[in-house]
């Protein structure tokens, strides 16, 4: 039953809805009023925290796009508009829909969720950037921003419009996206190669209609939503672009003293507190942020390639008080070394989209990492009364200083039975040799906390003709990480974040492990080639 089209044309519709399950912390940024605040996560306009179409639409697409950077193939599915034609091309067949995010499964009587996820919900993370030459935080790079933790719903519902003709393609194509979501193959939102953004498919939820608009039959069982469910599973028909070649590492590891990463709010008994993170609706556990142990392997990695190929650190202190020049003379530091910025990514800038190089590509080409470090938590977890207690602990009772809150006994009992303690510090007066007074002060160690392992994903595809040089790099701060020279997170020249490696885990690579790796002819040969190319531009 086909009749004279007026619209665009659609045979039948493919309906999924279902949930995403937050895995990992998700910031998909709303409108800040003050550039100096905390990034807000998007509201929509009933006042709900929820992940926008756009957001979604983009990162299902250029999953599906995988290798190819073109879009071309699936320009008929994703919809295109030509370069300086606005006129041409079409839209998406694919329709996606703003995703609110809630605290349950629960559905509302009009198809929202029925608990709305709250703000008090959220937890921050912080950032800062590190000055190459003294090593302290620079000036004007400390940024913020509010996440969406682990454990909580997004409410997804997308149609792909069909035309007969592309039915079974498309059923397929739908299926190789309901098993990507799955296997947690595809992030959302900022910072996904620092471990935010990823979201698990929940299977007791997932719903998949197909409504045929070409027969009464069909008709009627759409009108009286009685459309027969069928999650499709085949897909070799799904004629997608070639996947993106993936180096997955796993490393093994454990503290060999404090290691942690300091939380931006304050304790009321103890000031100094690690990073937690809720990994379960009852459960809290201590946190490195991909972001803190990326820094970490990019400071090492930038080490091993300014010593081989004999590059000093530009000092950006040298440039004036300008807050605009020290910005460009940062990024200076960031942008030099090319493996470095192939691997760990770099940001794009007005000038440097302006400025081709000898290539014909902007000078700045690389723009997001090709490197991914996903958030290390530990085995270690708490509920989340017991960190209330640490963060907000009450004044001692019986104590002569009324206002001094403290740890009651409970509670640090149980904290060290979880391998955290309290240790107290003080500075030194110079003169007197004795306490400097008003300068005592406190860190909860995580001295006997184990941890899961250190996951790496390296996008082998992204790094192009760097591919050789950038594994012999990332390759060697392996290595150098497994010999104990790479510490992780914070407070590292205070005796923190000295670890041991207990194995290295390769998947999908030639090799089976990482001394095999090490001893690879051919990597070794291109990481010679590349720094004594770069000592040659140098010298």
């Amino acid at each position: 039953m086909k009749s004279n089209r007026r619209g665009r044309p659609m045979d039948r519709r493919l309906r999924l809805r279902g949930l995403l399950e937050t895995t990992s912390p998700l910031h998909v940024g709303g409108i800040a009023a003050d550039p100096a605040e905390v990034l807000p996560v998007a509201v929509d306009g009933r006042e709900r925290l929820y992940v926008p179409g756009t957001s979604l639409a983009g990162a299902f697409r250029a999953w599906m796009e995988g290798a190819d950077t073109t879009g071309e193939k699936l320009q008929d599915f994703w919809g295109f508009v030509k370069e300086n034609q606005p006129n041409s091309g079409r839209a998406s067949r694919v329709v996606v829909r703003d995703a609110p995010i809630a605290s349950r499964t629960e559905e509302g009587e009009d198809g929202g969720p029925e608990h709305p996820l709250e703000v008090a919900d959220l937890g921050i993370r912080d950032g800062v950037g590190i000055d190459r030459v003294t090593g302290a935080a620079a000036p004007g790079f400390l940024y913020a921003r509010t996440v969406v933790p682990p454990g909580f719903y997004l409410f997804l519902e997308l149609d792909i419009e069909v035309e007969d003709g592309d039915l079974e393609r498309d059923r397929a194509r739908l299926a190789a996206l309901i098993a990507a979501l799955r296997d947690e193959r595809v992030r959302l939102g900022a910072s996904g190669s620092k471990g935010l953004g990823k979201v698990r498919l929940l299977d007791e939820r997932l719903d998949v209609r197909e409504h045929d608009f070409t027969t009464r039959d069909g008709l009627l069982a759409f009108v009286r939503g009685t459309a027969e469910r069928n999650v499709p599973s085949d897909v070799s028909k799904a004629d997608l672009p070639d996947r993106r070649e993936v180096l997955t590492v796993e490393l093994a590891w454990r503290p060999t003293g404090p290691v942690m990463v300091r939380d931006g709010r304050e304790g009321a008994a103890v000031k100094t507190l690690p990073l937690t993170t809720r990994v379960g609706p009852d459960e809290v556990a201590l946190t490195l942020p991909g972001s803190s142990i990326k820094g970490a392997l990019r400071s090492h990695a930038e080490f091993v390639e300014r010593t081989a190929c004999g590059v000093d650190t530009p000092d950006a202190r040298g440039n004036g008080t300008d807050a605009d020049d020290f910005s460009r003379a940062f990024r200076a530091q960031l942008d030099q070394l090319d493996v470095v910025r192939a691997l760990f990514g770099t940001a794009r800038t007005d000038e440097a989209s302006a400025t081709p190089n000898v290539a014909g590509h902007p000078e700045h080409r690389w723009g997001s990492a090709a490197l991914t470090v996903e958030d290390c938590v530990s085995t270690v977890t708490l509920a989340p009364s017991t960190w209330e207690k640490v963060v907000g602990a009450a004044p001692e009772e019986g104590d002569g200083d009324k206002d001094r809150p403290v740890l009651d006994p409970a509670t640090r009992a149980e904290l060290a039975g979880k391998g955290m303690d309290q240790a107290d510090h003080v500075a030194i007066d110079r003169w007197t040799g004795g306490a400097a007074e008003h300068l005592l002060f406190n860190v909860l160690e995580p001295h006997g906390v184990t941890w899961r392992p250190v996951r790496l994903e390296i996008d082998l595809t992204r790094l192009g003709d760097y591919r050789d040089s950038a594994l012999a790099l990332l390759l060697i701060v392996l290595r150098d990480m497994r010999d104990g020279l790479v510490p992780l997170g914070g407070m590292v020249t205070r005796g923190f974040g000295d670890i041991e490696v207990g194995s290295v885990a390769l998947a999908g690579a030639r090799w089976e492990s990482l001394d095999e790796a090490l001893a690879d002819g051919e990597l070794a040969v291109a990481w010679e080639r590349y720094w004594s190319c770069s000592m040659g531009e140098t010298s």
